[in-house]
């Protein structure tokens, strides 16, 4: 059974480790990416040996963050072998992945750190704090436990991170304390607006036309309080976008006024994925993810049913009225 400790113990924990591979999560995004990277340049900074794995590789989006083309997507392109693994806001094992899971498992000792609520607690041992906006800002903590300051490289991964998971500090779980994270990378001298434009300002042709697509075709409740789309994946041919043209597209759903649910459906195959936003009144991992055996925050959370599209969409949405009609 995994047990829960704070930072200050996980820091003393990654002190005594050698050999560690750092992990994400499956489909990674501004998060993942930037706060895996930010811990593996501060065990770099501290003499050891360690690799930064995500499912997939590191998207496009974030590719230009310092380390991004040192990132490992399979354990064929480790040079060495790891003693030592921590999972970095990945809120169940299984958002691992299988090969992810597999390598972190593989591993003498492993720990975790994450922000989601929904987390069980794995590893021999975790620290998670679900008030957090991101998994950046306790990665924040973290590198200052270990006694280092926050270099250039860091600071670029960490802002990111942040300034994803909280919505350009627009979402509600904005606290000061992440306020106060974002400083300390602006402190080391970043280029914030640099990096916010490419973030937040920039936009493919490709995304474009998906969100144009998706938008097109989206419903809402009779009493206008749910909106949902669906995105096929032959949406995504048509479009001529990539997988990570659809981060984010959801938010657009909940922008819609009277909104308090938001339901984008995606087709993966056989199976449907489902990303959930919403207002402060609707708790959409407890109401419609967990149950449904997904997971997330309050406001955002995620699930993915073995079922086609329309099936699957029909019991979503079933419990998104439900949770927007209490």
């Amino acid at each position: 059974m995994a047990n829960r400790v704070t930072i200050d113990a996980l820091a003393d924990w990654l002190r005594a480790q050698d050999d560690v591979l750092i992990l994400g999560h499956v489909f990674p995004d501004g998060d993942a990416a930037g706060s895996a990277l930010a811990v593996g340049h501060a065990l770099a900074a501290l003499g050891k040996r360690c690799a930064v794995y995500l499912p997939g590789g590191m998207p496009r989006l974030y590719a230009a963050l310092p380390g991004a083309d040192g990132v490992i997507d399979s354990p064929e392109a480790l040079d060495f072998v790891p003693k030592a693994a921590l999972a970095v806001d990945v809120s169940e094992p299984e958002r691992l992945g299988e090969q992810g899971r597999a390598m972190f498992e593989a591993c003498d000792r492993r720990a975790a750190l994450d922000h989601h609520h929904t987390n069980p607690g794995f590893g021999q041992l975790y620290a998670l704090d679900g008030d957090a906006a991101a998994a950046g800002e306790l990665v924040v903590q973290l590198i200052e436990a270990l006694g280092l300051s926050l270099t250039k490289e860091m600071a670029e991964c960490l802002f990111v991170a942040i300034s994803t998971d909280c919505g350009q500090f627009n979402f509600s779980n904005t606290r000061p304390e992440t306020f106060r994270a974002a400083a300390k990378c602006a402190e080391a001298g970043i280029d914030i607006a640099g990096i916010t434009q490419a973030l937040y300002r920039t936009r493919t042709r490709g995304r474009t036309k998906l969100l144009g697509l998706v938008l097109a075709g989206l419903e809402t409740s009779g009493d206008g309080r749910v909106a949902w789309a669906q995105m096929p994946e032959a949406m995504l041919r048509e479009a001529g976008a990539i997988s990570e043209d659809k981060e984010g597209i959801v938010n657009y759903l909940l922008e819609i006024e009277g909104v308090e649910v938001a339901v984008l459906a995606e087709q993966r195959g056989d199976a449907t994925k489902f990303s959930l936003r919403s207002s402060d009144a609707v708790n959409v991992a407890r109401d419609i993810a967990v149950p449904l055996g997904g997971g997330g925050h309050n406001c955002a959370a995620g699930v993915t049913l073995q079922l086609p599209l329309e099936e699957a969409l029909s019991k979503v949405l079933e419990l998104a009225r439900r949770a927007a009609s209490t």
